[in-house]
């Protein structure tokens, strides 16, 4: 509808007007029908943008990606294999535990709401003209699509909302926790800044006793934790801090990468407080990093097929922060600078 008032006020301008530059930010609602895709969803991107995040929510039981993808160029990045894509995608997010979409666009698979950022590797373009989507999904029904493409301003700057959730957890904000924080993203040149640090009691989410693979669901007990500040009128991302998460887990990101939209069930990342700050600031930057736009190094299905990220200068095994380590490659850097919840000094 918004694309639509736009065409139409523009037709209404005099010829001595400039034309303006189209939105930064576009709602569309459409449909998944019975052969698992929508429609094709024509939309402007505007010069100079600095990435695309195409964010599409649909039922909390729905599997999502996209089903088609272009930009002002026309050239199709998706190329789908042949058929209803629906099988495919339940076989990846179900059976191997991986949700990565078939095709030629690595994509994550979700459940409820689909996250896509692009470009999320070094030599991929945004190209401004009409771009063209269609939605993939396993259920038919009704989503509704947003894009936010924020202007390549030179935003270097990643504001953090620290929550502590819980009565007894100490505060992680220590001296020695932002300075390794910030020094994990100053490898990316992006900038830390901590926005505040809130307790939020008397929950009945301090302690999160369910984990899923190979995301959260709509469902989960760390997906009802954004909806406890949602309506907070601030910039950044959130990070809950909780007293506990499933064993053998230290935290998890609401999304790889997760939707720039405050709001969503989906916004921001978990992670277990209390443990020693250094710790805690790397599994924070980790988590921020899956949040923000980077894969594991590598993921292993259920299969024992293995399943690399899209980078091309990272190497499994190999000291990184989507490892076990803390540095990030070139590749990474460029990355993180995509992401549309990255301001300008």
């Amino acid at each position: 509808m918004r694309l639509l008032l736009l065409g139409v006020f523009l037709i209404g301008c005099s010829d001595d007007e400039p034309a303006r530059p189209p939105p930064r930010e576009v709602v569309l609602e459409t449909e998944v029908l019975a052969d698992g895709l929508s429609p094709e969803l024509a939309f402007e991107i505007p010069a100079s943008s600095r990435s695309i995040s195409v964010i599409v929510e649909g039922m909390a039981d729905g599997l999502y990606a996209l089903g088609a993808f272009s930009l002002g160029d026309r050239v199709e990045l998706v190329n789908l294999p042949a058929g209803a894509p629906g099988a495919a995608m339940e076989a990846s997010y179900v059976g191997e535990q991986i949700g990565q979409m078939p095709g030629g666009l690595f994509q994550s698979i979700r459940l409820g709401t689909f996250t896509h950022v692009y470009p999320y590797k070094p030599g991929q373009l945004v190209v401004d003209g009409t771009g063209r989507m269609r939605v993939a999904s396993n259920r038919p029904g009704p989503v509704t699509v947003r894009l936010v493409m924020p202007e390549d301003d030179g935003a270097s700057t990643l504001g953090l909302n620290l929550y502590i959730v819980s009565d007894t957890v100490a505060d992680p904000n220590t001296p020695e926790f932002a300075a390794e924080v910030a020094r994990l993203f100053a490898q990316a040149d992006i900038d830390v800044v901590i926005n505040g640090v809130t307790r939020l009691t008397g929950t009945a989410l301090a302690r999160i006793t369910d984990f899923s693979e190979p995301q959260e669901a709509p469902t989960s007990q760390s997906a009802m934790l954004p909806g406890l500040v949602a309506d907070r009128a601030t910039t950044g991302l959130d990070i809950f801090y909780v007293e506990s998460l499933p064993p053998g887990v230290g935290g998890l990101a609401l999304g790889t990468p997760g939707p720039p939209v405050r709001g969503s069930y989906y916004f921001g990342v978990v992670v277990r407080g209390g443990l020693p700050s250094l710790e805690l600031a790397r599994i924070t930057a980790h988590e921020a990093g899956h949040f923000l736009a980077l894969q594991h190094v590598l993921n292993r299905g259920v299969s024992g097929r293995t399943y690399p990220d899209p980078l091309d200068d990272t190497t499994p095994g190999a000291d990184n922060l989507m490892e076990g380590g803390t540095t990030l490659t070139a590749g990474q850097a460029f990355a993180l600078s995509r992401s549309a919840l990255l301001t300008a000094p």
